[in-house]
This record gives C-alpha cells, structure tokens and sequence, in this order.
C-alpha cells in the first residue's frame, strides 16, 4: 500500500463491450481511452443504470482441536459479477441478457406489411459464453485521460429482472443484464482482470 493520492480517487461512467471468449483485450498502450476496441469487440449500448463489479468468495475455517480460533482459512468458491440495466429495448439485447437464446427475426415494411423483429424465448438449454469489458476514466495527476478497463474473460448472461413499463415522467423501460463470470480454464482459471493505465509511454 502507498500514500494516499487525490488524483487516484475515480468518478467515471463505464461503456460496455461484448467479444467472443478468448478475444485478446485491446491494447492499454495503443487503445486510447474513448476509442474503439477493435478485434471482434462490439459495443454494447447505453445504459439507464450505474455499472456495478462484484468479486465474491466463500471460505472455509481449518480448526484443530487445541485452539479455539481458526488456525488457517482457504478459499472454495469464487464468482465474479457484473451489473447494470441497458437502457435500448431490442430483440437483440433482450436475446443477449437471456445468454444468447432464441433467434431474432425481422421483416422488413412493405406496401402492406410493417417492419418489426422478434424474439421468442423458451425451450433452450445451452447459453452463449461471451467475455464482458467495461471502461472508465482514470485523470492522472497531470491532467491525462487513461482507461480503466475491467474484464470478465468468460461468462453468460442473465435477464436480471423484470422489464418495467410505466408512465411516470421520470422513468422508462430498462433491460437489466447481469454476468456471470465462468473460470478461464486457458488461463490460470481467472474470472476478472482490472487493468488501470497510469502513465505515458517514455
């Protein structure tokens, strides 16, 4: 641990990307923040709600005999988490937040036919992995825009509540979406990598 430093405290909303597991993360040198990813990292939308970063573990107390307290503790589960609530309603997030399931359709308007997609939902049992990023924005003591990155390298998605029609002036439909980190097997079994840009190259 080191000094307390104002500039490292961080106000920043986060954007979203989705790629297929095992896509390489973009460049923390060459990938400025704002910018696009690149590879096969697609954006995902705006959002209604903060973006929230859970680590959770459960562990286990080793006892003995001889002493009351706890002598060692291991760790025997681990699960990362991500949150928020995307703020476009389409068939394609709602298929996304339900880990890729169903087929989405759409017909195109014609002389008497009216453009509109569609999803159906139900009777599936595989789930989609795909790996997560989200970015924020670190300033640096100097003034300098870095990214923020989180990873979840593998996971699958879930609508994470209900969808809330309602005619207060103040609110309108969100798709909440969580993900569920699953353990990157190719690499050391991880499920979140932070990555914090601090300086400039020299």
């Amino acid at each position: 641990m080191a000094n307390p430093v104002v500039s490292q405290i961080v106000k920043s909303g986060a954007i979203m990307y989705q790629a297929p597991v095992g896509e390489a993360f973009p460049s923390e040198t060459t990938v400025v923040y704002g910018a696009a990813w690149g590879g096969n990292w697609a954006r995902i939308g705006y959002t209604k709600e903060a973006l929230t970063v859970t680590y959770e573990d459960e562990r286990a107390d080793i006892h003995v005999e001889e002493v009351l307290a706890a002598v060692k503790r291991i760790r025997i589960s681990e699960a990362g988490l991500m949150e928020t609530v995307l703020a476009e309603l389409t068939a394609a997030y709602l298929s996304f937040t339900a880990g890729g399931q169903g087929t989405v359709s759409e017909t195109a308007a014609g002389a008497a036919q009216r453009a509109y997609e569609q999803l159906t939902l139900g009777g599936q049992v595989k789930l989609d992995e795909v790996a997560i990023g989200v970015e924020g924005l670190f300033i640096s003591s100097g003034g300098s825009d870095f990214p923020i990155r989180v990873y979840m390298p593998k996971c699958t998605t879930v609508l994470n509540g209900v969808l809330e029609f309602s005619k207060k002036s103040d609110d309108y439909t969100g798709v909440p979406i969580q993900a569920e980190a699953l353990a990157d097997t190719s690499n050391n079994d991880r499920v979140l990598v932070f990555q914090r840009v601090t300086a400039e190259v020299t």
